[in-house]
């Protein structure tokens, strides 16, 4: 077993550095981490059903017995409290204990019944507790998520295992693609494939859709049978140490008609349209908008209804987002994002392709490398 971890490393320095200095231009003295992906962003903890506490000198763990060991052997330099069944009276202590007055809570990650008991729990304990201050809980909108978009070093070096991961999972069953196999089987072998290589576990439950249903962007593998003369989209990606990948391929088997063949190159065309597009100073909406256009151009407008991508980190879905509609931020360096145009026609199929790609200072870097012509993606 590893020994504890008594001392923060020097990358949750600075990230913590970041998350106090975004405090105090909020003028709040504590935050709320109530998510376990910010929890894990900011000390490697990995546990579940945990809350953190942020202040200006210290970090508060709120956990429970089952996760005590871990969070010793994982960030034992954090204030560790156990709590008993009230999540609401063991934050409360450490909240008074901390003689903080505002405190921060991510508004779309926590219920209104979570801050209402906090709030009932921190008046009674604030009796209790000599020199503690009224406290005000001040809700807030995306603080942490907008800190996590831009990822360091550490992070990006993650990322790339996790795409790793899951191309060698998919390189290693697309050579045994055949008619006869189940959707669900196919899914399987994946899931199987990314665990034997390392990954925690898939970063969604990966889609395979075969035939028709692959004009389903979000389809949900079955029992349904890959079959010749048809496309077969995968959608897949692995976690690694808490990292995702998302990456698309849509194979083409057998004999495939002539307007599929032409869907799958007005896709790619798209997809490295928008990927050449890509640098810092460039807009997400302007970026969803090359690969629309070159859609729209080729006759097949009302079929791409989905945004070009979003961001991918501890979360498979993250900031930035790139669409054509709903708000329109810079992209910058450090971002990592996914590049997924596509072409669905209902009761004949659809073609997606998904790359991951990093935002450097001067262009950008596709992370996944996975042949996606369709000559490459066509199986005899």
């Amino acid at each position: 077993m590893k020994p504890a971890v008594t001392r923060a490393k020097a990358y949750l320095n600075v990230r913590l550095q970041a998350v106090r200095q975004a405090m105090k231009q909020l003028k709040i003295e504590g935050l709320l981490l109530t998510t376990p992906a910010d929890l894990a962003y900011l000390t490697n903890f990995t546990g579940d059903q945990s809350i953190g506490l942020l202040t200006a000198s210290d970090f508060h763990l709120v956990t429970d017995f089952r996760f005590k060991e871990q969070a010793e052997l994982e960030a034992g330099w954090l204030t560790i409290s156990l709590r008993n069944f009230d999540m609401a009276e063991a934050l409360a202590k450490a909240i008074t204990t901390a003689k903080i007055s505002r405190v921060g809570f991510e508004a779309n990650f926590t219920t209104f019944g979570q801050v209402d008991a906090l709030d009932r729990a921190t008046k009674e304990a604030i009796k209790k507790t000599k020199g503690a201050k009224e406290v005000e809980f001040v809700p807030l909108q995306d603080v942490m998520v907008n800190i996590r978009k831009i990822k360091d070093d550490t992070e990006i070096d993650l990322i790339r295992k996790s795409v790793a991961i899951a191309e060698e999972s998919f390189q290693a069953i697309r050579d045994s693609i055949k008619p006869g196999e189940s959707e669900n089987h196919l899914a399987g072998l994946l899931i199987l494939e990314m665990r034997s290589r390392g990954a925690m576990t898939s970063s969604f439950e990966p889609i395979v859709a075969a035939g028709a249903a692959s004009s389903l962007p979000h389809y949900r593998p079955g029992d349904a049978l890959v079959q010749r003369d048809q496309p077969l989209l995968f959608d897949w990606g692995a976690v690694y140490r808490g990292y995702c990948s998302d990456l698309t391929r849509t194979l083409m088997l057998g004999r495939i008609s002539q307007k599929m063949k032409e869907i799958h190159k007005r896709v790619l065309e798209a997809q490295l349209a928008a990927i050449a597009f890509i640098r810092p100073g460039v807009t997400t909406m302007q970026a969803d908008r090359v690969a629309r256009d070159v859609i729209e151009k080729a006759g097949y407008k009302e079929q791409f209804g989905h945004g070009l991508g979003h961001g991918i980190g501890r979360e498979i879905h993250e900031l930035p987002t790139m669409r054509n509609t709903g708000g329109e931020e810079e992209l910058r360096p450090g971002m990592v994002v996914t590049v997924e145009p596509g072409i669905y026609v209902p009761g004949e199929g659809g073609v997606r392709i998904e790359d991951d790609v990093l935002v450097t200072h001067s262009g950008c870097e596709v992370l996944s490398s996975l042949d996606k012509d369709f000559e490459s993606c066509h199986i005899e």
